[in-house]
């Protein structure tokens, strides 16, 4: 009858055991110098060696010729707990015997002295499983054993056990074994087998089993039964995932913000068979080695191995906050897959995301639209919804924005003077005159800095409005801000009437935004810093008039005439 390949090569003895030397070499010693516990505990994930080492435990304290602490696999004893026939060893399934009957039945048993070897050994899996009465009633025997017993509990969950469990155990935790040590034991299994594998597919099979021994064997086992040579293509096509050069096509795709191409790549995948959820863990495992890559570049140890190095020297420009934002993305939508209809509907919306942050509202999707618009690599122009927020539009040399104003500067004593300025110097009867509406120069592609107004004492600042986009003094203003207020000012009119700046909010939102005094405060002293000391700022409701100087205030002047 056959045998899988990780029944068959489960390690007989503790030298053979992978990746856990530290355990392994501990347990051999104290076979050795029969200084053991009455009660182990091994933790670790799936397929790291922990019932392995516990029927290897079993053993080695029972075998008839041991050396230096391992088993012979030859005597009697070993014989008999190798092939479960012995009467003294038990393993105990605690998923489907966790009730407190069974655990009674079990002390009941236990005291017992062994029949046939030298120690009775209960070997209980998933051990976190039994409920908190079968805890409790374990507790007693497991505390104060007879001389000849032995209890090695093994769990994948170590918060589900008790601390009155845990004190009385000796605890081994078991380690995810490396990439590495896999793919070596992975060639020793496969010459024994005489399977051809070559190296890639090796490494494939080591790095998608995660760390577990067993499922690295049951993959290549799955991979072996074809009867042709094991290559990185047939386990790929075994596994359902896509080949390297189609999940980079995908991800340039995505890293370019090109929807167009993300669909058509994905919709060529998907008619080929491919596993969407698979797809999408690979795609966040470039994501994760591009992140790694850019933050520690000398480093290859820490790259999982999936990803080319061309692609990653490609990926090095993309901000940090848009990797981070790809990797979160990616992760999270990885989980959401069912196997269902629905699988596609779901990674297309993913994907339409991914290539747009202002679809999401989430915090990494806001640092990642804050990256853009500072400036990134990858960046190409998107068409946005009609009711996105001007200030996430893309600017473009074809792009053309609203009708700017441009305020004509004049020198000192060109302006008239304020009404009881007795040392202002004397007017030459000049007006200030605004400039016809400008189109956006293609300059404003390149982000260039608005133009700084020349400061100027708030007495002699006439009355004009400040634009809130494009060239302007009031630009000059929210570029003192920054961001989130200048964000939030962008919509918004301001009118300079002397020294007080009027800010007139276009809605509710950025009106209370403003009501707060220091947000007011910080709009002031920016508006200080760019038109002078003495400047004052008032909160105008929306669709209030306008400041306008009096009639007894013009008269002053002593140029102005009224006619009936």
């Amino acid at each position: 009858m056959y045998r899988a390949l990780y029944r068959k090569y489960r390690p007989r003895t503790f030298a053979e055991v992978t990746g856990q030397e530290h355990i392994t070499t501990t347990l051999a010693r104290q076979c050795a110098a029969l200084r053991l516990s009455h009660a182990y505990l091994f933790v670790g994930t799936r397929g790291t060696g922990k019932t392995s080492c516990a029927k290897l435990l079993a053993r080695a304290v029972n075998c008839e010729n041991p050396t230096d602490g391992e088993p012979c696999n030859e005597c009697a004893a070993c014989r008999a707990i190798e092939t479960g026939a012995s009467m003294d060893v038990f393993e105990i399934d605690a998923a489907s015997n966790n009730g407190v009957d069974s655990v009674r039945a079990l002390r009941e048993e236990a005291v017992f002295t062994p029949a046939e070897t030298k120690k009775r050994v209960y070997i209980i899996d998933e051990v976190h499983m039994l409920s908190v009465s079968a805890f409790n009633a374990l507790l007693k025997i497991l505390e104060e054993p007879p001389e000849h017993l032995i209890f090695i509990l093994a769990t994948t969950e170590l918060h589900k056990v008790p601390a009155t469990i845990l004190s009385r155990c000796q605890r081994f935790t078991f380690g995810r074994i490396t990439p590495g040590k896999i793919a070596a034991r992975l060639d020793y299994v496969a010459a024994a087998e005489g399977i051809a594998l070559d190296d890639a597919a090796a490494e494939l099979l080591s790095r998608f089993a995660d760390g577990s021994m067993r499922d690295a064997l049951s993959l290549l086992d799955q991979c072996a039964a074809s009867g042709e040579e094991v290559t990185e293509a047939l386990v790929r096509g075994a596994m359902g995932l896509s080949s390297r050069d189609e999940t980079a096509e995908l991800f340039r795709a995505v890293a370019n913000r090109d929807a167009q191409g993300a669909f058509r790549a994905l919709d060529v995948m998907y008619r080929a068979g491919k596993s969407v959820s698979a797809l999408f863990d690979e795609l966040a495992q470039t994501a994760r080695d591009a992140l790694v890559f850019k933050l520690i570049p000398e480093n290859d140890e820490l790259l999982t191995g999936r990803t080319e190095k061309i692609l990653l020297s490609d990926l090095a420009p993309l901000p940090k906050e848009r990797l981070l934002y790809l990797l979160s993305e990616l992760t999270r939508a990885a989980g959401a897959f069912r196997g269902g209809a629905s699988d596609r509907i779901i990674a297309e919306s993913r994907l339409a995301s991914l290539c747009d942050e202002r679809l999401e509202l989430g915090e990494t999707a806001l640092l990642a639209r804050i990256a853009a618009l500072e400036g990134g690599g990858f960046q190409k122009p998107v068409t946005l919804p009609s009711k996105a927020p001007e200030f996430l539009m893309p600017v473009t040399g074809d792009t053309v924005r609203e009708p700017l104003a441009e305020l004509e500067t004049h020198d000192a004593g060109e302006l008239p003077p304020m009404p009881g300025d007795d040392d202002a110097p004397p007017w030459n009867e000049q007006s200030v005159t605004i400039k016809s509406p400008l189109k956006q120069e293609a300059a404003l592609a390149k982000a260039a800095p608005p133009p700084v107004c020349e400061p100027k004492r708030a007495a002699e600042t006439p009355v004009f409005e400040l634009e809130q986009r494009g060239d302007g003094c009031w630009q000059s203003i929210l570029s003192r801000l920054g961001p989130p207020l200048s964000f939030t000012l962008a919509d918004a009119d301001a009118v300079m009437s002397g020294r007080t700046l009027y800010v007139t909010p276009s809605n509710g939102f950025i009106e209370s935004m403003l009501s707060k005094p220091e947000n007011l405060q910080k709009v002031r002293a920016a508006a200080e810093a760019e038109l002078g000391a003495g400047v004052t700022v008032r909160l105008e409701k929306p669709g209030a008039k306008k400041p306008e100087a009096s009639i007894d205030e013009l008269l002053k002047f002593g140029n102005v005439t009224i006619e009936d």
